[in-house]
């Protein structure tokens, strides 16, 4: 079994405990090794960006509603 990092998974879980984001989920395609965050229920954008860290940053109307991670298991 993997080790799992509970002081990072912790600093994690804080940091969106004091967003601004009512609710947020969270999928893993394994397969794919690409992590999906929603920032609410998951809803199509209209716009994405791919940041210099690689995530690509997912808008609509002007406000990021999700993040792709991809190579997840790398990082």
């Amino acid at each position: 079994m993997a080790e799992v990092i509970i002081t990072d998974i912790m600093k994690a879980l804080k940091a969106v405990s004091h967003s601004n984001a009512n609710d947020v989920n969270i999928r893993y395609d394994k397969d794919a090794d690409v992590m999906y965050v929603s920032f609410g229920p998951p809803v199509p954008a209209d716009d994405s960006e791919l940041g210099d860290d690689d995530v690509l940053y997912r808008y609509k109307d002007g406000e990021v509603v999700g993040l792709t991670v991809t190579h997840f298991s790398e990082r």
